[in-house]
């Protein structure tokens, strides 16, 4: 009642001069909270060490000496600490490495925020799980979850042993007894299991299918984010806009987007004359489901969605699958190990595994794990801190940027002994009872963990089990070794070269 007696009395010039000092108001208290935010973020990094920076671009440049961003990640609980300054232009930001503090971190629902160069990835991702914020993420999260419960995971198994037996066959065919960079073929392996599992295009019954699927814009996605830190004035939106490098991008964004609403329409139709029934049902599928009985989640979330599952997935699980072969090449003993698992799973059958079959590869897992742990496929997340966090002897304000580098807290020596060696028995039952649950941090950790983990490592199984039951995995003589690089997934510079030999005593017949 107050309140209308006032607004009776009150004139619109009135009304709006309140309205003026009420956003002047919020706006000066906002700039005093971010300056002093930032202020106190600049204070704290200058009490801790770091990678040497330059004027004003800070720690940008690491994006490009690669090797170097490897080693200060490897070392960097050596070389600093716990807690690492970076500076990204006159940005501060804080590399925590302990599993102790980043539980502080991840765990917490006020921490889920993303940082400001996410962003950056919406023109190749879209506004999807992996980039969102706030509100907007929570709700995806929450809708897309059930999609992957236990029991749908199992009806995608099919998928998985199609897309490894064909990826058998263009080995067969092409590589038996040749060195090959085995990354190349992996990457094709997963887009074939992604095309089925998120877009419903069947790996066996492409038929006119297959020229579009060619032609996919899945299948030649470029990131630009990386290139926009080595010239760190093209994260000025302002300049960037006028670049080849935008246009090219916006271009690709185009070409993404036309191609999986042209999938949608696909899908839509194939349900429309099953009636609702599909043979295996995809993620777009659900993702209509979804659309159909809450509005707010339209057509453009489905395509973001879906850009987010095709091409985090490929990168991610490619290079796990790569890795994880690379290593046992490298291993043979361990090699021995996961095929003597799969001759006790499968005796003398030719069947294709089941999730039975799939829980039972435990060492294999192991190993899966340790791959992983050495070679994570995103080695570096990154917040805002959405509140005051205390860690150790510091405290970091509110609205802090912070690092979560799996690939240097996976080399703590303090918690995996003789880091850099590949030790599957790190991840027995064992070894990992004691073990801090945030000291392996593959998929990240907490509410923002990755949706797709059971998924992925459903899949690695079967692609690496359907190769080790047909070949022996041997060595290239001088491509021993893995250079990483870093960019949004961990990648290997010149490749993982193997050789296949067809075994003597084949676990499956051809």
């Amino acid at each position: 009642m107050f309140v209308e007696k006032v607004l009776e009395r009150t004139t619109n010039l009135e009304l709006c001069s309140i309205l003026i000092l009420l956003v002047i108001s919020l706006s000066i208290y906002t700039f005093y909270a971010t300056l002093n935010s930032y202020l106190r973020s600049v204070l704290l990094s200058l009490r801790l060490t770091g990678p040497p920076s330059l004027p004003f671009l800070g720690n940008c440049m690491l994006v490009t000496d690669k090797d170097l961003m490897r080693r200060c990640a490897g070392k960097a609980f050596d070389l600093y600490g716990s807690l690492v300054r970076i500076w990204v232009l006159l940005f501060p930001f804080f590399a925590v490495l302990e599993p102790e503090d980043l539980q502080v971190i991840l765990s917490s629902k006020k921490h889920t925020n993303k940082v400001f160069f996410y962003r950056l990835m919406h023109n190749f991702l879209g506004d999807g799980l992996i980039t969102s914020s706030g509100s907007k993420w929570s709700n995806h999260r929450r809708l897309i979850q059930p999609a992957f419960h236990h029991n749908l995971l199992e009806k995608f198994i099919d998928t998985f042993v199609d897309a490894s037996q064909s990826l058998y066959e263009n080995l067969d065919a092409e590589a038996v007894g040749t060195e090959i960079n085995i990354a190349k073929y992996v990457n094709n392996c997963v887009l074939d299991i992604l095309n089925e599992a998120v877009l419903g295009v069947p790996i066996k019954k492409r038929g006119q299918d297959v020229a579009m699927m060619e032609d996919s814009p899945f299948r030649q996605g470029k990131i630009m984010m990386p290139a926009r830190f080595t010239q760190p004035w093209l994260l000025l939106d302002g300049i960037y806009h006028w670049t080849k490098m935008a246009n090219d991008e916006l271009n690709q964004k185009k070409r993404l987007n036309d191609f999986t609403r042209k999938m949608i329409q696909r899908r839509r139709q194939i349900q429309n004359n099953n009636n609702g029934n599909s043979e295996r049902k995809c993620l777009l599928d659900h993702m209509i489901e979804i659309s159909e009985s809450n509005p707010d989640f339209t057509e453009e979330d489905i395509v973001n969605e879906a850009c987010t599952f095709m091409l985090a997935g490929q990168d991610s699980v490619g290079a796990a699958v790569a890795f994880t072969l690379f290593l046992l090449t490298q291993n043979p003993e361990c090699q021995d190990r996961c095929v003597l698992e799969l001759a006790t799973i499968f005796e003398d059958s030719n069947r294709a595994p089941t999730m039975t079959d799939l829980h039972e590869m435990r060492y294999m897992e192991m190993c899966i794990k340790e791959a992983l742990r050495l070679y994570p496929s995103v080695p570096l997340i990154a917040r805002k801190l959405g509140e005051e966090v205390r860690l150790a002897k510091h405290t970091l304000p509110a609205g802090s940027n912070v690092f979560i580098c799996p690939y240097a807290t996976h080399r703590l020596a303090h918690i995996y002994p003789d880091p850099e060696k590949f030790q599957p028995e790190r991840f027995s039952p064992e070894n990992t009872e004691n073990r801090h649950p945030y000291a392996f941090l593959p998929f990240s950790a907490g509410p923002r963990y990755c949706i797709g983990n059971r998924f992925a490592i459903m899949e690695i199984k079967t692609i690496v089990s359907r190769l080790l039951r047909s070949y022996q995995l041997l060595p290239v003589t001088g491509k021993t070794t893995v250079a990483a690089t870093f960019r949004i997934t961990l990648r290997a510079s010149g490749g993982l070269w193997v050789r296949l030999k067809e075994r003597d005593h084949p676990l499956i017949e051809h």
